[in-house]
């Protein structure tokens, strides 16, 4: 298996900001915009590697402000970010793309979709996160999410116990730190991480670069994801697939039907048997062929 590129692209944004990328897949295939979960970082999507590469994908996959090398973002909102994406975009030579949002990188591919939805061939949540304001949709989600988002409502300083620890434990041994996150997990996330050694690295690696500039990203992106959306869900237009299992203790299921009732045009591909990483890693080629069917629809 050949290992992509860790180091950072940085790109300036107009105003004065770096956003640091990486590119993974096909660095000349159609492009699909990576926006990973919390915490993370660029490196997330070099899961994805080998798979974007045999089927033509360029993964751009930039990192949100505070997290890996992206300057942090004061008095930001989740709609700013694709302002960023845009910009970004028209940097790259990318006129029409397709966004994907991993986990709590979810609302800002809905973001995405409010904002840019006239150059977009493709918008899909994998695991995405629904809202969090609303306690119906959280009644099943972990009693530690639960309390740090809660906090994070009220002040997002009020979250920073909760992060500087997770960031000690990841920057000290990214390893360990994994380990004692598994027991949280459901349990086709156990499996995967005892069944593939090198993808519990990666996922490790990963969430230890989230933190490299500590945790003031951090607090403010859970601040962010804990508040009510600055958009309204009916008001997205394009087609949206969200991709939601069964077992998953982060992003409930009721959070994928709640966004499936509310969207126009959503496309809900429920796996009852996967967790919150399993499905990211076992129904990323389900993302892939979804993306090229809306590319050759778009060409056609």
């Amino acid at each position: 298996m050949t290992r992509p590129d860790a180091r950072p692209r940085r790109l300036r944004l107009p105003d004065g900001r770096i956003l640091a990328y990486q590119l993974y897949g096909a660095l000349e295939g159609r492009p699909l915009y990576y926006f990973h979960g919390f915490p993370g970082s660029r490196l997330q999507a070099a899961l994805h590697h080998e798979q974007a590469l045999a089927a033509n994908v360029c993964l751009v996959a930039p990192e949100r402000p505070g997290f890996g090398w992206s300057d942090y973002h004061p008095g930001r909102n989740i709609l700013d970010w694709a302002e960023d994406v845009a910009f970004m975009a028209d940097t790259l030579g990318h006129q029409r793309f397709g966004v994907l949002g991993v986990s709590c990188g979810g609302p800002y591919a809905l973001a995405c979709a409010q904002r840019l939805g006239e150059r977009l061939d493709y918008v899909g949540l994998l695991a995405g996160m629904g809202p969090m304001d609303i306690p119906a949709l959280r009644t099943t989600q972990l009693p530690a999410l639960k309390a740090m988002f809660g906090l994070a409502r009220l002040h997002p300083r009020l979250a920073s116990p909760l992060l500087a620890l997770d960031r000690l434990m990841f920057q000290r041994n990214p390893a360990r730190a994994l380990k004692a996150l598994a027991g949280l997990l459901a349990e086709p996330d156990r499996q995967l991480l005892a069944a593939n050694p090198q993808t519990a690295e990666d996922f490790a690696t990963f969430l230890a670069e989230a933190y490299r500039q500590g945790i003031r990203g951090a607090c403010t992106e859970a601040a962010l994801i804990a508040s009510p959306r600055p958009f309204a869900l009916e008001g997205i237009q394009v087609p949206v697939h969200l991709y939601q299992s069964g077992l998953d203790r982060h992003v409930p299921e009721a959070m994928g039907r709640y966004l499936q009732a509310r969207l126009p045009r959503a496309n809900l591909h429920l796996y009852p048997q996967e967790g919150h990483l399993s499905i990211v890693i076992n129904q990323f080629p389900q993302v892939l062929a979804d993306f090229t069917q809306s590319t050759q629809h778009e060409a056609a």
